[in-house]
This record gives structure tokens, C-alpha cells and sequence, in this order.
């Protein structure tokens, strides 16, 4: 009656460890979930874009606002891409903002302004990852 009772448990234990290994296979192992919010990555937020100016070489600067919700230092890579005429340009820089600050990040692309200031069609886009 024994030998039998711990056969069942033993079964029970090697489906359950099966079962576990094709759920890793299948996806449901270790996996870092993307919630789709561009504008956050941890305690950092993208506030928005502060400003589209021409650096001092005549190149396209883009300024973006970042704020940091934490206590404590925290970077992220921050794409930002600038759309001209269909052409995409893009920069990916690693920001750092201290904890509990706002900070204006200036994102200088090598593209001049005057292509940006002159085009028909433009955009910019912000990931913050």
C-alpha cells in the first residue's frame, strides 16, 4: 500500500516536472515583459520634447525632457528618431537622470537643420527603452 502510494506521488512529481519543462520550451520560461510604454523604462519618463534647434556646426538638435520617478540615479537608452522627407534618422544615446530630477537631454543628429527647417514632411519619435 505504500510502495503504491509513493509510486502516485513520484508520478505526480515527474508530470508536473515535464509539464514545467515544455511551458519553458513553449515560452512560458524566463521573459522580460515589454508593456508597450514607449515614454517609461523603469523609474525614467520621456516628459516630452522641449525643443528642435540648430547646433553650433548648423546640425539638427533635438532636446528631449527627461524625469526621473526613483530615489536614485537610473539611465536607459533613449531612440530618437527624426523622420525628413521619408529619410529616418536616428540616435540612440544612454541618458542619466538623478533621482527625483527632470533633465533636458540635447540629441544632436548629423543631418543639417536646414534639410529638417525645409522639408515638406517631418517627424520625431521618442523611445525610451
Amino acid at each position: 500500500m505504500r510502495r503504491r502510494k509513493a509510486l502516485q506521488q513520484f508520478g505526480l512529481v515527474a508530470a508536473l516536472a515535464s509539464t514545467g519543462g515544455c511551458a519553458s520550451i513553449l515560452g512560458g520560461g524566463n521573459q522580460t515583459n515589454d508593456d508597450g510604454d514607449r515614454a517609461r523604462s523603469g523609474d525614467l519618463e520621456t516628459i516630452g520634447i522641449d525643443g528642435i534647434t540648430e547646433g553650433e556646426s548648423g546640425n539638427l538638435v533635438v532636446v528631449v525632457n527627461i524625469k526621473n520617478h526613483g530615489d536614485s540615479k537610473s539611465s536607459a537608452p533613449l531612440k530618437v528618431s527624426a523622420t525628413i522627407d521619408g529619410t529616418v534618422h536616428e540616435k540612440t544615446p544612454k541618458v542619466t537622470v538623478p533621482g527625483g530630477q527632470t533633465k533636458a537631454v540635447r540629441i544632436p543628429f548629423e543631418v543639417e537643420y536646414a534639410k529638417y527647417d525645409e522639408a515638406s514632411r517631418t517627424s520625431i519619435d521618442l523611445d525610451l527603452r
